[in-house]
Parts: structure tokens; C-alpha cells; sequence
């Protein structure tokens, strides 16, 4: 029996999700994630702060980050495209169906080289879906109407996602069911579940999720891209514990703590965990990446879940400690400045400034 073309696939899932927008925007009872608060991360936030941050997350595994410009896009683009578009359901039967079912949808592997499921769901369904509905919140605040709202958000999520794939292919030509569970199961299926009013009271009123991105910036002499990654957090509330609450902070790497309101909307976190250091690819033929990780810790202060500044520390030769300072942090100025600063093992340095005016994207210098 002939297949549907997948282009097609798309477009009914979007529709799906897309097509009731008014009337949820209407009644939903909103903004879940979005407040337009002037300082701190939500004084960035934009579809182009977040494509960035998104679509060259992966950035944060390579020793050199002038592969934003450096990366062989038209080859691992046309690989990616392939593999989503053309024959996603070769690509799956040529990996083995269970094995991509076990590995990448459903929670049944825990090796170092087989849970690829996991930022799956922590990563693209859940960020994902908090990003859709943050993104239509922000259209909603700039005065665009639905369904727009919701286009511009769906098309920052799936063009970041795409992008993102084709650094991540790195040169391979051959299969990435990777990428297929990625777009078509997660992100997809993110925008989708976050459609629904219930789930968005969930995880920002019972499981607090909250972006707590990077501030990228571009930087001389070399051009490099720095500062960036797609960064979450979730706060749960502790019983009988009325200022104290659990806290995970998640992305490329995942970190375990505690979260302490003290007053007026200020909290101050803590963890600890783990960080991606490299991802490695094991076959030419085909994205079958194993990813390596090191120790980690970090410090976070936010007001209202808008990050204000944090504190990272991790076993990596690059970002060794990392301070980022988000726009009126602690000092209200127009435009907002915020702030980066990178270490290494060696002492070498990263460092830049971004402004609220520049839709999230800051400029600096870097000697790393």
C-alpha cells in the first residue's frame, strides 16, 4: 500500500493543533509561561532568542563553536531532510522498528548509549510544549492574533529542531531515526500535548517548568557563537514546607537540588549532577551518537521563574565556570544589559553583553 507523504503528516498535526487556537486563547485562563516580566530571562525572550538558543544547542558539545559558520549545512541538511521527509519508514525498518520503539520513543533502555529517549521527553515533548505556548503568549503580548500566534511559534520550534539535527549529523549520510523521533514523535507531539489547557496548568502551576536559556552572543575575533543552550527547570513544592521546593535543572546534562523562595518573588536554587561534555558518533552510516558526561553544579537566583543570574561549574575544559547576569537583573536601565562570562581550565576567557532591545542576541569576544 503506497504511504502518505510525509509532508502531509505534518500538516494534518499541525492543523490539528493549531486550529482551535482562538477560542483557547480566548479561555484558557493564560499566560502559563510567559509574563512579559522586564528583567531576567522573560526580558529576552523572542522566537529569535529562542531559535538560537534551540537550534545551535548542540554547540555546546563541539571544542569549536565557529561551527556555527564552519558546519557542512547543505550536506547534513540534505541528510536530515531525507531521513524526515523522504523515507522515514525505510530509515525505521533499516534500524529495526523495536529497537528504534526502545530506544527513542518509549522509556525502556538506561544504558549510556541506548536512553536516547530521554531528553526526548525532557527536552523536545515537555520544553518543547512549555516553548510553544511561551511563544504564543509573547506573539499575544507584541498584539498578533491567533492563529499567528501559534504559526510563529510552531515554525521557531520545527526550524530550531531542524537545525539543530543537521549539526547533529555531522556529516553522516545514511540513516537518523535520531532526527525522526526528535521532529516528527516529540517536537511534534510537544506542541500537540501543550494544546491542551490541563497539561499547561500542570507544568506551570503544579510542576513549575520555566526556560532558563543562555544569553547567545556572537563574538570576535573568530565569530564564534557562545553563551548558548536550552536550558530547563522544573520546581516542585515540598509538603508542610511552604518556602521550599524541589528543583531540576535540565537540558544537555541534568542537575538535582533545592529551591528556596525568600520573598517578593525571589528564589534562590542549588544542584548538582551532570553535563553532556561530548557527543560521539560510533557509525559513518548512519547517527547512532553516545554521549559522554562529567560533573557539574550550579547556582541560580530568579524572581516570578525568570532567571535573574546563575552561577555554573562543570569538569570541561571550556566552560569550566560560567556566570551569566540576565537584563535588569538587580539594576533596572533602559535598554537592559545583561552579561557573560566564561573560564577555562587554562584561564582562558569568554565574555559579552547582551541588550533587551536586541531580541535576545548579544556580541562579545572570546579567547577560548
Amino acid at each position: 500500500m503506497p504511504r502518505p507523504p510525509t509532508w502531509a503528516a505534518l500538516a494534518a498535526a499541525l492543523t490539528l493543533a493549531l486550529w482551535p487556537c482562538e477560542a483557547r486563547a480566548e479561555g484558557d485562563g493564560g499566560p502559563y509561561f510567559y509574563q512579559a516580566r522586564p528583567y531576567g530571562t522573560q526580558s529576552l525572550y523572542s522566537p529569535l532568542w529562542v531559535f538560537l538558543n534551540r537550534g545551535f544547542d548542540v554547540l555546546q558539545t563541539r571544542t569549536d563553536r565557529r561551527a556555527v559558520f564552519g558546519q557542512s549545512y547543505g550536506l547534513d541538511a540534505r541528510n536530515v531532510a531525507d531521513n524526515l521527509f523522504v523515507h522515514p519508514f525505510s530509515s525505521v525498518r533499516d534500524e529495526g522498528t523495536e529497537k528504534f520503539l526502545r530506544e527513542e520513543i518509549l522509556p525502556l533502555s538506561y544504558a549510556r548509549g541506548t536512553a536516547r529517549w530521554v531528553p526526548n521527553y525532557t527536552l523536545h515533548l515537555i520544553g518543547g510544549g512549555a516553548t510553544f505556548t511561551a511563544l504564543r503568549e509573547w506573539s499575544r503580548a507584541q498584539g498578533v492574533a491567533e492563529p499567528w500566534g501559534a504559526v510563529i511559534a510552531g515554525a521557531t520550534i520545527l526550524s530550531a529542531a531542524f537545525v539543530n539535527e543537521t549539526i547533529e549529523n555531522g556529516g553522516v549520510v545514511g540513516r537518523n531515526t535520531d532526527a525522526i523521533a526528535d521532529f516528527w514523535f516529540f517536537d511534534v507531539g510537544g506542541m500537540l500535548l501543550f494544546s491542551i489547557d490541563g497539561v499547561k496548568r500542570f507544568f506551570s502551576h503544579t510542576l513549575i517548568v520555566s526556560d532558563w536559556s543562555d544569553q547567545p552572543s556572537f563574538t570576535l575575533p573568530s565569530g564564534q557563537l557562545h553563551d548558548v543552550g536550552n536550558h530547563f527547570v522544573a520546581k516542585l513544592p515540598v509538603p508542610c514546607f511552604e518556602r521550599l521546593r524541589l528543583f531540576a535543572h535540565y537540558g544537555l546534562g541534568t542537575m538535582g537540588g533545592l529551591s528556596y523562595l525568600l520573598g517578593d518573588g525571589y528564589s534562590v536554587s542549588a544542584a548538582a549532577g551532570s553535563k553532556v561534555t561530548r557527543l560521539t558518533n560510533t557509525d559513518t552510516s548512519a547517527v547512532e551518537n553516545t554521549i559522554s558526561f562529567v560533573p557539574s553544579a550550579g547556582l541560580f537566583v530568579d524572581r516570578y521563574e525568570s532567571l535573574l543570574g546563575s552561577l555554573r561549574v562543570a569538569d570541561v575544559p571550556d566552560y569550566t565556570v560560567q556566570l551569566n547576569v540576565y537584563p535588569n537583573a538587580f539594576v533596572r536601565t533602559d535598554p537592559g544589559v545583561g552579561m557573560f562570562g566564561v573560564v577555562g581550565k587554562t584561564g582562558s576567557v569568554a565574555a559579552g553583553v547582551t541588550l533587551t532591545r536586541t531580541f535576545g542576541v548579544g556580541v562579545g569576544y572570546s579567547g577560548l
